[in-house]
């Protein structure tokens, strides 16, 4: 932990030096003299790093995830940005789009540091494919988040100055440098670390090679379907890689597993575990700039949060009760007077909460006596914690999510052997729902399952296992892109009925959705900054 504030310190220049250059063009970043010693390469590792919380120490960079099914926002306030991508009705100068951006072509600026200049270091073989297997497993991170909200990119993989001419590359050209970079990373990556920066807290930091491979099971996912549509043999491509990592659990290569409870996934209390396949570990000195600004971001409004994220009505009701959605959801709102009510409530009439949503609590922590941040499981009935910064771990990739993307793809894949797929799923489900519900699906036993069910029943249980969580690589927004599912939402938003709650009650969504469907709709336009410095930036 010492290490990892000296460095933090050591790197101060070369962060500011990274964060004063000139946005456009896209990947340029020179720093002349870095890269002759051993402790110059662990300051550029370390200013990559911080590039890394910056795509999600706040909120707008993850904007985009609001088009999902799971997530919707308040319709006024200040949560505009939000409130426009929930309703496919999205302008340019939005600052969620902007923001993502920039932060993430930051990030590509600083892993093409790396790249173009690793090799200058005098160190071991091993050293530099370590550190190049860094640079090139985010720079691949940022271009995977990017095609998936943008479509089509400008690329540039190295430290040249493109003057805002570098036209785009579609989306097959782009997946094609994701795959190249991860197929590296897999290759020369270890599968454990054992020292400062790179292991802290009794957890990898840095990429290892089963975060790489189940990097690379979803991206081929994604290439299996929308926009590229590859189909079975990317689904088996992904199922290979995603079992690669489930066989390497088993055989003790790969130190990973299920926390047996499912309230301790999100715990802060449990905020450095082994469930975490990748992860984003925010700074404990809580210094505004690589922390995490989360805690209050589940918290209504009402009850004196931010309340950037509600719980889409639909998705809540259909899903499966268990522990998990007792995690995910708040059961019950705590008032600001202690007393406790369904979030459909009404009195006279008016509703109880103002915001008349199912609440998420995947972000909200509990505060003590002092109004300090309790490391344990959060408990809706007990005070929140109303600050803003802690050191929560961002968990990107989980477990469980590899071994719903193996039983997915291995179902669609065409693969005639779905028996270890089928228990993937049932291990997930049984700590997850009631036990009544554990082994079948609507009413369907999984080992009964035809292969289309049985990945129907996959798809929809990573939307439950993500829910709300929109910092994960592969979000629910995200799934329902790669299956072309994006209309369906914009269609059923478009209806807005209401929908029984509970006996007696109803409720509808607040963000309206209105026009046509277009799927221009389906990925977000490029930011009127961009644009101006890059006449190649439309569609």
């Amino acid at each position: 932990m010492k290490k990892y504030i000296l460095l933090l310190a050591a790197t101060a220049g070369l962060l500011v030096s990274c964060t004063d250059l000139t946005e456009d063009p896209k990947g340029q970043l020179t720093e002349a003299g870095y890269f002759s010693t051993q402790s110059e390469l662990d300051m550029g590792l370390f200013a990559l790093y911080e590039q890394v919380n910056h795509l999600q120490n706040f909120t707008n960079m993850l904007y985009p995830q609001w088009q999902g099914d799971d997530i919707t926002a308040n319709p006024g306030s200040n949560k505009q940005a939000c409130a426009e991508i929930d309703k496919f009705s999205v302008s340019n100068n939005n600052k969620g789009i902007k923001d993502a951006w920039k932060r993430y072509y930051n990030l590509i600026k600083a892993a093409n540091l790396i790249v173009d200049n690793v090799e200058k270091t005098p160190t071991t073989k091993e050293e530099i494919n370590m550190a190049l297997g860094q640079a090139r497993f985010w720079r691949a991170y940022a271009y995977y988040y990017l095609v998936r909200i943008f479509g089509p990119l400008p690329v540039n993989l190295h430290n040249a100055n493109d003057k805002g001419t570098t036209p785009l590359t579609n989306e097959a050209g782009i997946y094609k440098l994701i795959v190249e970079d991860l197929e590296f990373c897999e290759k020369v990556l270890p599968t454990k670390y054992d020292k400062e920066p790179r292991r802290l807290f009794n957890v990898d930091v840095y990429i290892t090679q089963q975060a790489a491979k189940s990097t690379l099971a979803a991206v081929y996912m994604s290439m299996a379907g929308y926009p590229l549509n590859l189909g079975k043999d990317y689904y088996a491509k992904a199922a290979t890689k995603a079992k690669e990592v489930i066989d390497g659990v088993k055989a003790g290569k790969y130190n990973l597993q299920m926390d047996a409870e499912w309230k301790n996934v999100y715990s802060y209390g449990n905020n450095y575990n082994n469930e975490t396949v990748l992860g984003i570990n925010n700074s404990p000195l809580k210094n505004w700039n690589t922390d995490s600004e989360f805690s209050s971001c589940n918290l209504f409004e009402s009850l004196d949060g931010w309340g950037d994220g509600w719980g889409e009505i639909k998705f809540w009701k259909n899903f499966p009760e268990g522990p998990r959605k007792a995690a995910v959801y708040s059961p019950k709102i705590r008032m600001k007077d202690g007393k406790l009510v369904d979030w459909w409530e009404k009195k006279d009439g008016k509703p109880v909460v103002a915001e008349y949503h199912p609440m998420f609590t995947v972000f909200t922590l509990n505060a003590d006596e002092k109004g300090k941040e309790v490391r344990a499981p959060y408990d809706y009935t007990k005070p929140p914690y109303l600050g803003m910064c802690t050191d929560t771990r961002h968990k990107l990739i989980r477990y469980p999510e590899v071994m719903l993307w193996y039983a997915e793809s291995a179902a669609r894949s065409g693969s005639s052997d779905l028996t270890q797929a089928k228990e993937c799923l049932k291990k997930v489900r049984q700590r997850a729902v009631n036990a009544v519900e554990a082994d079948k699906v609507g009413g369907v036993s999984i080992d009964a399952m035809s292969a289309n069910e049985l990945a129907e029943a996959a798809y929809m249980e990573h939307g439950w296992e993500v829910a709300g969580y929109w910092v994960a690589m592969v979000t629910r927004r995200s799934d329902e892109f790669r299956m072309n599912r994006l209309k369906e939402n914009f269609e059923y938003r478009k209806a807005n009925k209401p929908l029984e709650v509970a006996t007696g009650f109803t409720a509808q969504e607040s963000v309206l959705v209105t026009g046509s469907w277009s799927d221009n709709l389906i990925y977000m336009p490029y930011p009127d900054t961009e644009v101006e410095k890059n006449g190649n930036l439309h569609r």
